[in-house]
């Protein structure tokens, strides 16, 4: 099925042990520089001068947070004396912030699939605790997991430990679970009877394979679903093998729901949700929604309290009115049950009764009642939300003996073909050694084939899991892979521009530890990095499309990178980590917004990402819509982006708050002046720049101050202000705000 010569495609090769780096004059001692100049020199070209250093401060800042750097920085950088110290001591600074695993997961969340939906049916249903695995990508990410463990985990976290015992959960156990949600992001609308079907459920195995082909293999194997591939060397046969290695986890045959457990009808046990956490999780949160509750009671015994004081008044206004003789004995009769009374008890009573008391209804009309009832529901209201769950994880996990596993001749489950075992694709191997997968501990009652998946994918010679994450990490760098096809390494792929430089890096990758980190500092401190963006007619004639990297390219910023840039600069950042995705409110108009907490905005990682409530803000400047993934940004250059910055609300008040903290901090003209330009350029204004801003705001403020004379004294607005918060404005709309250079 497979043959020798299949596997002399470049990427089919196992990753050589070394490779040797170039001596090129003028490189200096950077092995990226190297590979690269020697690369230049054959196509007649040189590096690009170093960019400014403003230029390099914006562009790793971005790089590695998604976020400017702050006017202060700018300032310090500029100034430093020793800038290659100062420069390594900011990547350093960077990488270390909390802010980079915001940035850089997006991107690997980008490539899982990740939302917060289930998509496919209609109603779309929100996946409530998919927000844990985005949280873990975080936290992995700023504490540079090795992208080794990091699959690992992902693949078959489930099968690492034994997590049936409670009393021995740790985090790490907790982490490896969580981290099995990576098998759970493909769209998934199983969870009603109506689409639950073996059709159904093959789909969702067959994205998730998409997903796992993509994301770490840079292969296409969903349409060797069908037939074998027409391309590549994956046969039928090998596709099915890998379904079988999924089959313990997802079984057609035997199907769990992809949600549930949120009612008391549902059973966890029914549902692709695992209730897992460590007693002490378990004991925090019970004493506090424990002290929740006693302020609960007390404020319905207050209720209470209050509505025994209101019925005793009205029974002693009412008897007030009666004959003095009748009082003690209607009392009586009143506060008796029906089967405590005597005859002339339930005579007084029939006659008094509805006169005397109160019925529900009336008794909340009552003003000094309902002035409680009101307060009283508001506040538990309150309370009823500060109550906390223990929150389930949506996972993957083995159950043991699986269905068996047959080739489906053309995908359709009702003509099954022969039967298989589990397997990988054959023409990554040599071919002879067997695909031999064990339970992952004695009485284990799992099948350990995604373990056994997952260790074949991270040995150090397999061809394809290190080069295909370094090119990826060298996209988001340079704006384009060594192999252009991120997720195709196939025949139908580009083939590498620096075959030998993608090698050397893989091999560093995997030496240093598979470190993320490692490679951003090697990549960011060469000067092939650090280059301008300049481009001489030569160069966009021989090289328009940089294959050679010539350049640093520009590039317009990301969808998350506009909206947290402006919620930035304007103050109005809350930097609170993980958790719940943020709500968004719907308008009738199909407007998608965030709802502010306490007048703040989250970075856009953590707003809610329903797939058909796409956040505008963030779907105009082309966030992806997750079906089932997304490999590469398309980035677009339409003029709803334009339109959007210019008059969206919400952009329109980040300006006006920028304008008023501007005020509040800077007094004198050219300052505010050069902290804008800062704040949002990351660069000090050139005098050509200074004195534009300069009549501007001058003529802006005379305007209004015209404009102002001619309203009623009540609509009148400080003209200072208002010329501040136009101008702000202005440069958020500007090219040099939405381009990094």
């Amino acid at each position: 099925l497979v043959t020798d010569r299949d596997r002399q495609h470049w990427s089919f090769q196992p990753l050589p042990a070394s490779v040797d780096v170039p001596k090129i004059d003028g490189a200096g001692d950077h092995p990226i520089d190297a590979f690269v100049l020697r690369k230049l020199r054959k196509n007649s070209f040189v590096f690009n001068p170093e960019a400014s250093k403003a230029t390099l401060l914006r562009r790793i800042c971005f790089d590695l947070t998604g976020l400017p750097p702050t006017a202060e920085l700018v300032e310090t950088f500029i100034s430093s004396r020793n800038d290659e110290k100062a420069y390594e001591n900011v990547i350093d600074q960077l990488l270390d912030s909390s802010r980079y695993g915001e940035r850089w997961g997006r991107f690997w969340l980008d490539a899982a699939g990740y939302a917060d939906s289930e998509g496919k049916r209609s109603s779309d249903p929100l996946r409530k605790y998919a927000y844990r695995y985005r949280d873990y990508v975080i936290r992995a990410f700023n504490e540079d997991k090795p992208y080794s463990r990091f699959l690992l985990e992902q693949l078959a976290g489930d099968e690492l430990v034994d997590y049936s015992d409670p009393t021995r959960l740790t985090p790490e156990i907790i982490d490896n679970l969580v981290a099995t949600g990576f098998l759970r992001l493909a769209p998934d609308g199983t969870g009603s009877d109506v689409v639950n079907f073996v059709t159904e459920r093959m789909e969702v195995i067959a994205d998730e394979i998409d997903i796992l082909g993509s994301t770490v293999l840079g292969l296409s194997l969903k349409c060797a679903r069908c037939h074998s591939h027409k391309y590549d060397p994956i046969p039928h046969r090998d596709y099915y093998r890998l379904v079988a290695v999924f089959q313990g986890a997802y079984d057609v045959h035997d199907w769990l729901k992809p949600r549930g457990g949120e009612s008391q009808s549902d059973s966890h046990f029914q549902v692709r949700l695992l209730d897992v956490a460590m007693p002490q999780q378990r004991r925090g949160i019970a004493g506090h929604n424990s002290a929740v509750q006693e302020q609960i009671d007390r404020e319905n015994s207050r209720l209470k309290a209050a509505q025994a004081a209101t019925r005793k008044a009205k029974l002693e206004t009412e008897l007030a009115q009666l004959p003095e003789q009748l009082r003690d004995d209607v009392r009586t009769a009143v506060n008796m049950t029906a089967e405590q009374r005597n005859e002339a008890q339930k005579k007084l009573a029939s006659e008094f009764e509805s006169r005397l008391t109160l019925t529900d209804d009336q008794l909340k009309k009552t003003p000094a009642y309902r002035k409680v009832l009101d307060e009283v529901t508001e506040t538990i209201k309150s309370l009823e939300g500060q109550k906390l769950e223990v929150p389930l994880i949506r996972a993957l996990w083995d159950r043991g003996e699986p269905s068996p596993t047959y080739i489906f001749r053309r995908g359709d489950h009702r003509q099954a073909g022969r039967l298989v075992g589990p397997g990988v694709p054959s023409v990554l191997t040599d071919g002879k050694t067997p695909f031999a997968p064990v339970a992952p501990w004695t009485g284990a009652n799992k099948t350990g084939r995604r373990l056994a998946l997952a260790r074949w994918l991270i040995e150090p010679d397999h061809p394809l899991t290190a080069r295909v994450m370094v090119n990826r990490i060298w996209k988001h760098h340079f704006g384009r892979g060594i192999v252009t096809s991120l997720d195709n390494f196939g025949k139908l792929g580009v083939p590498p521009t620096h075959p030998e430089l993608l090698d050397w890096l893989a091999r560093e990758f995997i030496s240093h530890n598979w470190s993320m980190k490692h490679m951003h500092r090697l990549i960011m401190t060469s000067q092939t990095y650090r280059q301008s963006s300049n481009i001489s007619d030569h160069r966009m004639a021989a090289d328009p499309e940089n294959h050679w990297v010539s350049r640093m390219p520009l590039r317009r910023m990301q969808a998350e990178e506009v909206r947290d840039s402006l919620i930035f600069i304007a103050g109005a950042l809350d930097e609170t980590p993980f958790g719940k995705p943020d709500e968004v409110s719907v308008a009738d108009d199909g407007l998608v917004v965030a709802v502010p907490r306490d007048g703040k905005y989250r970075r856009s990682i953590y707003l809610r990402q329903r797939r058909k409530e796409m956040p505008t803000f963030l779907e105009t400047f082309d966030l992806p819509q997750m079906n089932p993934a997304c490999q590469d940004r398309m980035l677009s250059n339409v003029a709803q982006q334009a339109l959007y910055l210019l008059n969206n609300r919400i952009v329109r008040d980040l300006s006006s708050r920028f304008a008023q903290n501007l005020k509040e901090e800077k007094t004198e003209l050219d300052a505010r002046i050069q902290h804008i330009y800062l704040s949002v350029l990351s660069r000090r204004p050139n005098s050509e720049e200074l004195e534009i801003g300069r009549t501007t705001l001058a003529d802006l403020e005379a305007q209004w101050i015209e404009s102002l004379a001619r309203q009623p004294d009540e609509t009148k607005q400080e003209p200072e202000l208002q010329a501040l918060r136009v101008y702000c404005h202005t440069i958020f709309n500007s090219a040099a705000f939405l381009y990094i250079d």
